[in-house]
Protein backbone atom coordinates (compact mmCIF):
# COMPACT_ATOMS: atom_id res chain seq x y z
CA UNK A 1 0.00 0.00 0.00
CA UNK A 2 0.64 3.57 -0.39
CA UNK A 3 3.50 4.76 2.55
CA UNK A 4 1.19 6.19 5.29
CA UNK A 5 3.56 9.84 5.51
CA UNK A 6 4.86 12.27 3.17
CA UNK A 7 8.14 13.61 4.15
CA UNK A 8 10.88 11.61 2.05
CA UNK A 9 14.69 11.44 2.30
CA UNK A 10 16.69 13.74 0.20
CA UNK A 11 16.03 13.35 -3.58
CA UNK A 12 19.70 12.54 -4.62
CA UNK A 13 19.96 9.58 -6.53
CA UNK A 14 21.16 6.89 -3.65
CA UNK A 15 18.67 8.54 -1.67
CA UNK A 16 15.87 7.99 -4.55
CA UNK A 17 17.27 4.35 -5.38
CA UNK A 18 16.71 3.24 -1.62
CA UNK A 19 13.52 4.95 -1.58
CA UNK A 20 13.06 3.17 -4.71
CA UNK A 21 13.85 -0.23 -3.51
CA UNK A 22 12.30 -0.31 0.10
CA UNK A 23 9.36 1.79 -0.30
CA UNK A 24 7.81 1.64 -3.80
CA UNK A 25 10.11 -0.50 -5.61
CA UNK A 26 7.73 -3.54 -5.11
CA UNK A 27 4.78 -1.84 -4.66
CA UNK A 28 5.13 -0.26 -8.76
CA UNK A 29 7.02 -3.13 -10.34
CA UNK A 30 3.48 -5.07 -9.08
CA UNK A 31 1.69 -2.47 -10.71
CA UNK A 32 3.66 -2.72 -13.81
CA UNK A 33 3.30 -6.55 -14.10
CA UNK A 34 -0.54 -6.23 -13.96
CA UNK A 35 -0.63 -3.46 -16.72
CA UNK A 36 2.22 -4.82 -19.11
CA UNK A 37 0.48 -8.53 -18.23
CA UNK A 38 2.47 -11.75 -16.71
CA UNK A 39 3.86 -12.56 -20.26
CA UNK A 40 5.04 -9.52 -21.67
CA UNK A 41 6.28 -8.28 -18.20
CA UNK A 42 8.66 -12.09 -17.84
CA UNK A 43 9.53 -11.17 -21.56
CA UNK A 44 11.20 -7.79 -20.30
CA UNK A 45 13.19 -9.14 -18.12
CA UNK A 46 14.11 -11.38 -20.19
CA UNK A 47 15.22 -8.50 -22.89
CA UNK A 48 16.90 -6.82 -19.87
CA UNK A 49 19.29 -10.06 -18.73
CA UNK A 50 19.88 -10.81 -22.22
CA UNK A 51 21.16 -7.15 -22.85
CA UNK A 52 23.59 -6.75 -20.13
CA UNK A 53 24.34 -10.25 -19.13
CA UNK A 54 27.80 -10.39 -18.28
CA UNK A 55 27.82 -6.50 -17.87
CA UNK A 56 26.98 -3.35 -15.48
CA UNK A 57 23.27 -2.09 -15.69
CA UNK A 58 21.05 0.74 -14.25
CA UNK A 59 17.64 1.02 -13.26
CA UNK A 60 16.58 2.50 -16.17
CA UNK A 61 17.75 -0.28 -18.85
CA UNK A 62 15.17 -2.21 -16.81
CA UNK A 63 12.26 0.15 -17.42
CA UNK A 64 13.50 0.23 -21.46
CA UNK A 65 13.52 -3.64 -21.70
CA UNK A 66 9.70 -3.29 -20.23
CA UNK A 67 8.87 -0.68 -22.11
CA UNK A 68 10.44 -2.32 -25.80
CA UNK A 69 8.44 -5.60 -24.29
CA UNK A 70 5.12 -3.78 -23.90
CA UNK A 71 5.88 -1.46 -26.38
CA UNK A 72 4.95 1.24 -23.90
CA UNK A 73 6.73 4.67 -22.61
CA UNK A 74 7.83 2.77 -19.25
CA UNK A 75 10.89 4.71 -18.34
CA UNK A 76 8.78 7.89 -18.73
CA UNK A 77 6.17 6.08 -16.64
CA UNK A 78 8.59 5.63 -13.86
CA UNK A 79 10.65 8.46 -14.09
CA UNK A 80 7.68 9.95 -12.05
CA UNK A 81 7.07 7.62 -9.53
CA UNK A 82 10.88 7.42 -8.72
CA UNK A 83 11.38 11.31 -8.47
CA UNK A 84 8.17 12.77 -7.43
CA UNK A 85 7.49 12.52 -3.67
CA UNK A 86 4.20 11.03 -3.06
CA UNK A 87 1.62 8.83 -5.27
CA UNK A 88 -1.83 10.00 -6.55
CA UNK A 89 -5.36 9.75 -5.72
CA UNK A 90 -7.39 8.62 -8.88
CA UNK A 91 -11.31 9.90 -8.69
CA UNK A 92 -13.87 7.94 -10.27
CA UNK A 93 -17.27 8.64 -11.22
CA UNK A 94 -20.03 6.85 -13.82
CA UNK A 95 -21.75 8.74 -16.25
CA UNK A 96 -23.92 6.19 -18.11
CA UNK A 97 -22.24 3.68 -19.64
CA UNK A 98 -18.71 6.19 -19.50
CA UNK A 99 -16.01 6.26 -16.64
CA UNK A 100 -14.68 9.41 -16.10
CA UNK A 101 -11.17 8.85 -14.33
CA UNK A 102 -9.10 11.22 -12.96
CA UNK A 103 -5.79 12.32 -11.07
CA UNK A 104 -4.23 14.44 -8.16
CA UNK A 105 -1.17 14.30 -5.76
CA UNK A 106 -2.32 12.89 -2.42
CA UNK A 107 -1.44 14.30 0.43
CA UNK A 108 -2.85 14.13 4.34
CA UNK A 109 -2.12 17.89 4.96
CA UNK A 110 -2.25 21.26 2.47
CA UNK A 111 -0.81 20.18 -1.34
CA UNK A 112 2.28 21.58 -2.28
CA UNK A 113 1.74 23.25 -5.19
CA UNK A 114 5.35 22.53 -6.15
CA UNK A 115 4.74 19.08 -6.18
CA UNK A 116 1.12 18.51 -7.72
CA UNK A 117 2.55 17.55 -10.89
CA UNK A 118 1.32 14.23 -13.04
CA UNK A 119 2.20 10.65 -12.82
CA UNK A 120 1.61 8.40 -15.46
CA UNK A 121 -1.07 5.65 -13.69
CA UNK A 122 -1.66 2.32 -15.09
CA UNK A 123 -5.01 2.16 -14.31
CA UNK A 124 -7.02 -1.63 -14.26
CA UNK A 125 -10.68 -1.24 -13.93
CA UNK A 126 -13.13 -4.37 -13.50
CA UNK A 127 -16.72 -3.93 -13.71
CA UNK A 128 -19.96 -5.86 -13.97
CA UNK A 129 -21.90 -5.56 -17.10
CA UNK A 130 -25.46 -7.27 -17.03
CA UNK A 131 -24.03 -9.90 -15.02
CA UNK A 132 -20.53 -10.06 -16.73
CA UNK A 133 -17.61 -9.25 -15.50
CA UNK A 134 -14.92 -7.58 -17.83
CA UNK A 135 -11.59 -5.39 -17.50
CA UNK A 136 -10.15 -2.52 -18.99
CA UNK A 137 -6.26 -1.09 -18.73
CA UNK A 138 -5.20 2.69 -19.27
CA UNK A 139 -2.69 4.85 -18.74
CA UNK A 140 -4.09 7.57 -17.36
CA UNK A 141 -1.67 10.55 -18.21
CA UNK A 142 -4.15 13.62 -17.87
CA UNK A 143 -5.48 15.07 -15.65
CA UNK A 144 -8.91 13.69 -16.71
CA UNK A 145 -9.77 10.78 -18.83
CA UNK A 146 -12.86 9.39 -19.73
CA UNK A 147 -13.38 5.27 -20.56
CA UNK A 148 -16.02 3.77 -22.21
CA UNK A 149 -17.84 0.42 -21.63
CA UNK A 150 -20.30 -1.27 -23.78
CA UNK A 151 -23.24 -0.22 -20.70
CA UNK A 152 -23.80 1.72 -17.39
CA UNK A 153 -21.35 -0.61 -14.78
CA UNK A 154 -23.41 -2.64 -11.89
CA UNK A 155 -20.66 -1.95 -10.34
CA UNK A 156 -16.63 -0.58 -10.58
CA UNK A 157 -13.55 -1.49 -8.93
CA UNK A 158 -10.78 1.12 -10.30
CA UNK A 159 -7.45 -1.03 -8.68
CA UNK A 160 -8.43 -4.34 -9.81
CA UNK A 161 -6.52 -7.14 -8.54
CA UNK A 162 -5.25 -4.59 -6.06
CA UNK A 163 -1.84 -3.47 -7.50
CA UNK A 164 -1.87 -0.29 -8.23
CA UNK A 165 0.27 2.14 -6.14
CA UNK A 166 -2.37 4.79 -6.07
CA UNK A 167 -5.56 5.42 -3.50
CA UNK A 168 -8.53 5.83 -5.43
CA UNK A 169 -11.49 8.13 -4.56
CA UNK A 170 -14.91 6.56 -5.97
CA UNK A 171 -18.25 8.50 -6.49
CA UNK A 172 -21.33 8.19 -3.81
CA UNK A 173 -23.06 6.20 -6.41
CA UNK A 174 -20.25 3.95 -7.36
CA UNK A 175 -19.76 3.44 -3.33
CA UNK A 176 -22.93 2.48 -2.83
CA UNK A 177 -23.00 0.09 -5.74
CA UNK A 178 -19.59 -1.49 -4.06
CA UNK A 179 -21.33 -1.60 -1.03
CA UNK A 180 -24.18 -4.17 -2.13
CA UNK A 181 -21.29 -6.06 -4.27
CA UNK A 182 -18.46 -6.83 -1.93
CA UNK A 183 -18.77 -10.46 -2.09
CA UNK A 184 -17.92 -10.05 -5.73
CA UNK A 185 -14.61 -7.93 -4.56
CA UNK A 186 -11.05 -9.51 -3.77
CA UNK A 187 -9.90 -9.51 -0.35
CA UNK A 188 -7.22 -7.03 -1.67
CA UNK A 189 -9.67 -5.02 -3.23
CA UNK A 190 -12.19 -5.07 -0.15
CA UNK A 191 -8.56 -3.82 1.34
CA UNK A 192 -7.84 -1.57 -0.27
CA UNK A 193 -11.47 0.09 -0.31
CA UNK A 194 -11.65 0.30 3.63
CA UNK A 195 -7.64 1.52 3.36
CA UNK A 196 -8.67 4.07 0.94
CA UNK A 197 -12.02 5.33 2.63
CA UNK A 198 -9.85 5.63 5.99
CA UNK A 199 -7.05 7.57 4.01
CA UNK A 200 -9.82 9.83 2.64
CA UNK A 201 -11.34 10.45 6.27
CA UNK A 202 -7.98 11.45 7.80
CA UNK A 203 -7.48 14.02 4.68
CA UNK A 204 -10.56 15.49 4.80
CA UNK A 205 -11.56 14.35 1.63
CA UNK A 206 -14.53 12.34 2.83
CA UNK A 207 -16.31 12.83 6.56
CA UNK A 208 -15.68 10.86 9.10
CA UNK A 209 -18.91 10.07 10.15
CA UNK A 210 -19.49 8.74 6.81
CA UNK A 211 -16.71 6.45 6.85
CA UNK A 212 -18.12 5.12 10.07
CA UNK A 213 -21.24 4.48 8.60
CA UNK A 214 -19.73 2.67 5.19
CA UNK A 215 -17.67 0.24 7.92
CA UNK A 216 -21.50 -0.85 8.33
CA UNK A 217 -21.33 -2.85 5.02
CA UNK A 218 -18.65 -5.06 6.30
CA UNK A 219 -20.18 -6.79 8.80
CA UNK A 220 -20.38 -10.27 6.85
CA UNK A 221 -16.10 -9.85 6.27
CA UNK A 222 -14.53 -12.65 6.45
CA UNK A 223 -11.15 -12.03 5.61
CA UNK A 224 -8.21 -11.62 8.29
CA UNK A 225 -6.55 -8.87 6.56
CA UNK A 226 -9.63 -6.45 5.79
CA UNK A 227 -10.95 -6.86 9.29
CA UNK A 228 -7.25 -5.59 10.32
CA UNK A 229 -7.67 -2.16 8.93
CA UNK A 230 -11.02 -2.14 9.93
CA UNK A 231 -10.42 -2.40 13.56
CA UNK A 232 -6.88 -0.49 13.01
CA UNK A 233 -9.12 2.48 11.63
CA UNK A 234 -11.61 1.90 15.16
CA UNK A 235 -8.57 1.86 17.08
CA UNK A 236 -7.55 5.69 15.57
CA UNK A 237 -10.58 7.22 15.56
CA UNK A 238 -10.11 5.96 19.71
CA UNK A 239 -7.52 8.41 20.07
CA UNK A 240 -9.02 11.26 18.87
CA UNK A 241 -11.72 10.86 20.66
CA UNK A 242 -12.91 12.52 24.22
CA UNK A 243 -13.53 10.18 27.36
CA UNK A 244 -17.45 10.80 26.94
CA UNK A 245 -17.51 10.14 23.53
CA UNK A 246 -15.93 6.89 23.66
CA UNK A 247 -18.89 4.54 24.76
CA UNK A 248 -20.73 5.63 21.40
CA UNK A 249 -17.44 4.34 19.56
CA UNK A 250 -17.79 1.00 21.56
CA UNK A 251 -21.97 0.51 20.90
CA UNK A 252 -20.34 0.93 16.97
CA UNK A 253 -17.76 -1.84 17.04
CA UNK A 254 -20.07 -4.23 18.97
CA UNK A 255 -21.86 -4.06 15.90
CA UNK A 256 -19.72 -3.88 13.59
CA UNK A 257 -17.63 -6.79 15.43
CA UNK A 258 -20.14 -8.39 17.42
CA UNK A 259 -22.05 -10.81 14.41
CA UNK A 260 -17.96 -11.94 12.77
CA UNK A 261 -17.00 -13.00 16.45
CA UNK A 262 -20.28 -14.40 17.21
CA UNK A 263 -20.05 -16.67 13.96
CA UNK A 264 -16.63 -16.94 14.95
CA UNK A 265 -17.42 -18.30 18.59
CA UNK A 266 -14.38 -19.22 20.89
CA UNK A 267 -13.62 -22.29 20.22
CA UNK A 268 -11.69 -23.63 17.24
CA UNK A 269 -13.77 -26.06 14.66
CA UNK A 270 -12.78 -28.99 12.84
CA UNK A 271 -11.32 -27.90 8.99
CA UNK A 272 -10.44 -23.76 9.96
CA UNK A 273 -7.62 -22.45 8.65
CA UNK A 274 -4.81 -20.97 10.55
CA UNK A 275 -6.14 -17.05 9.85
CA UNK A 276 -9.64 -18.30 10.54
CA UNK A 277 -8.34 -18.90 13.87
CA UNK A 278 -6.46 -15.74 14.23
CA UNK A 279 -9.18 -13.98 13.36
CA UNK A 280 -11.28 -15.00 16.11
CA UNK A 281 -8.54 -13.68 18.60
CA UNK A 282 -8.49 -10.19 16.66
CA UNK A 283 -12.18 -10.14 17.02
CA UNK A 284 -12.62 -11.29 20.60
CA UNK A 285 -9.70 -8.36 21.34
CA UNK A 286 -11.37 -5.56 19.61
CA UNK A 287 -14.75 -6.55 20.83
CA UNK A 288 -13.72 -7.10 24.19
CA UNK A 289 -11.47 -4.06 24.53
CA UNK A 290 -12.16 -1.50 22.00
CA UNK A 291 -16.05 -2.37 21.83
CA UNK A 292 -15.51 -2.48 25.87
CA UNK A 293 -18.77 -5.30 25.50
CA UNK A 294 -19.39 -7.14 29.10
CA UNK A 295 -20.10 -10.73 27.82
CA UNK A 296 -17.28 -10.93 25.95
CA UNK A 297 -15.22 -9.43 28.86
CA UNK A 298 -16.92 -11.84 31.47
CA UNK A 299 -15.75 -15.59 29.15
CA UNK A 300 -12.84 -13.90 28.74
CA UNK A 301 -11.91 -14.11 32.71
CA UNK A 302 -13.93 -17.14 32.78
CA UNK A 303 -11.63 -18.86 30.11
CA UNK A 304 -8.98 -17.35 31.58
CA UNK A 305 -9.25 -18.71 34.90
CA UNK A 306 -9.95 -21.76 33.28
CA UNK A 307 -6.68 -21.88 31.69
CA UNK A 308 -4.46 -21.22 34.94
CA UNK A 309 -5.82 -25.46 35.55
CA UNK A 310 -4.93 -26.44 32.39
CA UNK A 311 -3.06 -24.65 29.79
CA UNK A 312 -4.87 -26.78 26.76
CA UNK A 313 -8.20 -25.38 27.67
CA UNK A 314 -8.08 -22.44 25.37
CA UNK A 315 -6.58 -22.20 21.62
CA UNK A 316 -3.25 -20.72 21.30
CA UNK A 317 -4.77 -17.71 19.21
CA UNK A 318 -7.12 -16.76 21.57
CA UNK A 319 -5.00 -16.96 24.58
CA UNK A 320 -3.40 -13.19 23.88
CA UNK A 321 -6.65 -11.72 23.30
CA UNK A 322 -7.94 -12.82 26.45
CA UNK A 323 -5.18 -12.11 28.53
CA UNK A 324 -5.96 -8.38 26.98
CA UNK A 325 -9.01 -8.33 27.73
CA UNK A 326 -8.42 -9.31 31.50
CA UNK A 327 -5.97 -6.68 31.74
CA UNK A 328 -8.22 -4.10 30.43
CA UNK A 329 -10.57 -5.16 32.80
CA UNK A 330 -8.66 -6.07 35.71
CA UNK A 331 -7.28 -4.57 38.96
CA UNK A 332 -4.76 -4.82 41.34
CA UNK A 333 -4.99 -8.30 42.08
CA UNK A 334 -4.91 -8.99 38.28
CA UNK A 335 -1.58 -6.81 37.51
CA UNK A 336 0.11 -8.16 40.52
CA UNK A 337 -0.36 -11.94 39.46
CA UNK A 338 0.22 -10.66 35.90
CA UNK A 339 3.87 -9.24 36.99
CA UNK A 340 4.77 -12.35 38.72
CA UNK A 341 3.96 -14.57 35.52
CA UNK A 342 6.04 -11.92 33.73
CA UNK A 343 8.81 -12.59 35.64
CA UNK A 344 8.66 -16.06 36.01
CA UNK A 345 7.72 -16.97 32.34
CA UNK A 346 8.37 -20.30 30.86
CA UNK A 347 9.12 -19.35 27.49
CA UNK A 348 9.94 -16.09 25.57
CA UNK A 349 6.49 -15.75 24.28
CA UNK A 350 5.16 -16.06 27.60
CA UNK A 351 7.07 -13.16 29.06
CA UNK A 352 6.32 -11.13 25.97
CA UNK A 353 2.58 -11.27 26.21
CA UNK A 354 2.42 -10.15 30.05
CA UNK A 355 4.86 -8.07 29.83
CA UNK A 356 2.42 -6.33 27.77
CA UNK A 357 -0.06 -7.30 29.24
CA UNK A 358 1.39 -4.86 32.10
CA UNK A 359 0.66 -1.60 29.86
CA UNK A 360 -3.10 -2.18 29.35
CA UNK A 361 -3.94 -1.72 33.00
CA UNK A 362 -6.05 1.60 33.16
CA UNK A 363 -5.34 2.65 36.58
CA UNK A 364 -3.59 5.48 36.90
CA UNK A 365 -1.39 3.73 39.96
CA UNK A 366 -0.79 0.63 38.09
CA UNK A 367 0.12 2.86 34.72
CA UNK A 368 2.74 4.81 37.01
CA UNK A 369 4.15 1.11 38.13
CA UNK A 370 4.84 -0.60 35.10
CA UNK A 371 6.25 3.28 33.84
CA UNK A 372 8.66 2.96 36.50
CA UNK A 373 9.81 -0.46 35.53
CA UNK A 374 10.81 0.65 32.46
CA UNK A 375 14.19 2.60 33.93
CA UNK A 376 14.57 0.65 37.34
CA UNK A 377 15.93 -2.63 35.73
CA UNK A 378 12.47 -4.85 35.93
CA UNK A 379 11.91 -4.53 32.01
CA UNK A 380 14.88 -5.60 30.52
CA UNK A 381 16.08 -2.12 27.94
CA UNK A 382 15.82 -3.91 25.13
CA UNK A 383 12.13 -4.05 25.88
CA UNK A 384 11.71 -1.28 27.97
CA UNK A 385 11.54 1.12 24.97
CA UNK A 386 8.72 -0.52 22.99
CA UNK A 387 6.67 -0.93 26.45
CA UNK A 388 6.76 3.23 26.95
CA UNK A 389 5.91 3.31 22.89
CA UNK A 390 2.92 1.24 23.83
CA UNK A 391 1.60 3.41 26.98
CA UNK A 392 2.08 6.63 24.85
CA UNK A 393 -0.60 5.15 22.25
CA UNK A 394 -2.48 3.90 24.66
CA UNK A 395 -5.84 6.41 25.33
CA UNK A 396 -5.48 5.72 29.45
CA UNK A 397 -1.89 6.07 29.94
CA UNK A 398 -0.85 8.13 27.60
CA UNK A 399 -0.62 11.26 29.62
CA UNK A 400 1.27 9.72 32.32
CA UNK A 401 3.65 8.22 30.04
CA UNK A 402 4.38 11.40 28.29
CA UNK A 403 4.97 13.19 31.77
CA UNK A 404 7.15 10.46 32.43
CA UNK A 405 9.24 10.33 29.29
CA UNK A 406 9.65 14.64 29.51
CA UNK A 407 10.98 14.09 33.09
CA UNK A 408 13.15 10.67 32.36
CA UNK A 409 14.22 11.02 28.60
CA UNK A 410 17.85 11.08 30.11
CA UNK A 411 18.10 8.01 31.89
CA UNK A 412 16.08 6.51 28.51
CA UNK A 413 18.79 7.68 26.68
CA UNK A 414 21.83 6.55 28.93
CA UNK A 415 20.06 2.88 29.38
CA UNK A 416 18.03 1.97 26.55
CA UNK A 417 19.75 0.62 22.54
CA UNK A 418 19.95 3.71 20.74
CA UNK A 419 17.98 2.28 17.70
CA UNK A 420 15.33 1.03 20.60
CA UNK A 421 15.38 4.32 21.95
CA UNK A 422 14.75 5.98 18.85
CA UNK A 423 11.83 3.65 18.34
CA UNK A 424 10.35 4.72 21.37
CA UNK A 425 9.14 7.85 20.17
CA UNK A 426 7.37 6.91 17.43
CA UNK A 427 4.67 7.21 20.47
CA UNK A 428 4.51 10.70 20.11
CA UNK A 429 2.23 9.34 17.43
CA UNK A 430 -0.84 8.95 19.82
CA UNK A 431 -0.42 12.40 22.10
CA UNK A 432 -3.17 13.47 19.66
CA UNK A 433 -4.51 17.19 21.33
CA UNK A 434 -3.68 20.71 20.13
CA UNK A 435 -1.94 21.06 23.69
CA UNK A 436 0.32 17.96 23.73
CA UNK A 437 1.28 18.79 19.68
CA UNK A 438 2.73 21.79 20.87
CA UNK A 439 4.74 20.05 23.82
CA UNK A 440 6.07 17.54 21.55
CA UNK A 441 7.07 20.04 18.76
CA UNK A 442 9.15 21.80 21.50
CA UNK A 443 10.17 18.37 23.56
CA UNK A 444 12.97 17.77 20.96
CA UNK A 445 14.71 20.99 19.72
CA UNK A 446 14.95 22.01 23.55
CA UNK A 447 16.73 18.84 24.05
CA UNK A 448 18.68 18.20 21.13
CA UNK A 449 17.31 15.13 20.67
CA UNK A 450 18.24 14.23 17.43
CA UNK A 451 16.38 10.67 15.59
CA UNK A 452 17.74 10.52 12.72
CA UNK A 453 17.60 10.83 9.17
CA UNK A 454 13.73 11.45 8.46
CA UNK A 455 12.64 9.60 11.21
CA UNK A 456 11.33 12.65 13.92
CA UNK A 457 9.41 14.35 10.68
CA UNK A 458 7.69 11.98 10.12
CA UNK A 459 6.77 11.00 13.52
CA UNK A 460 5.55 15.08 13.85
CA UNK A 461 3.55 14.57 10.69
CA UNK A 462 1.43 12.08 11.65
CA UNK A 463 1.05 13.55 14.78
CA UNK A 464 0.14 16.35 13.27
CA UNK A 465 -2.43 14.97 10.53
CA UNK A 466 -4.31 13.17 14.14
CA UNK A 467 -4.64 16.64 15.29
CA UNK A 468 -5.85 18.38 12.17
CA UNK A 469 -8.26 15.11 11.71
CA UNK A 470 -9.52 15.54 15.89
CA UNK A 471 -9.90 19.18 15.03
CA UNK A 472 -12.18 19.12 11.97
CA UNK A 473 -14.07 15.73 12.75
CA UNK A 474 -14.42 15.27 16.86
CA UNK A 475 -17.42 17.23 16.87
CA UNK A 476 -19.47 15.77 14.32
CA UNK A 477 -17.84 12.27 15.79
CA UNK A 478 -18.94 13.29 19.23
CA UNK A 479 -22.54 13.88 17.71
CA UNK A 480 -22.97 10.75 15.65
CA UNK A 481 -21.72 8.40 18.14
CA UNK A 482 -24.10 9.98 20.29
CA UNK A 483 -27.08 9.74 18.39
CA UNK A 484 -26.99 6.12 16.28
CA UNK A 485 -24.11 4.29 17.57
CA UNK A 486 -25.25 1.20 15.78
Amino acid sequence: RPIEYEVLAPRDCEAMFDLLTYEKGASVLRMLEQHLGPETFRDGVRLYLNRHAYANAETTDLWRALGDAGRLPIPDVMDAWVFRPGYPLVSVEADGPRLRLGQRRFTYLEPDAAESGLWRVPVTIRAALDGQVIERRLLLEAPEADLGLPSPADWVVANAGGHGFYRVRYAPALLDRLAAALGELLPIERFNLVSDLQALALAGLLPATEYLTRTGAFREETDRNVWAVLIASFAYTNRVLDDATRPGLGALVRHRVGPAAARLGWEPRPGESELQRQLRGDLLRALGILGDDPETQRRARELYARYLDDATALDPNVLPAVIAIVAFTGGVPEYAAFLDRFKHARTPQEEQRYLYALAGFRQRELIQQTLERTINGEIRTQDAPYVVRTLLTGVYARGLAWEFVKAHWETMARLYPPSAYRRMYEGVTGLVSPAWEREVQAFFPERGIVLGGKTLEQYLEQLRVAVRFQEREAAALAAYLTQRPG
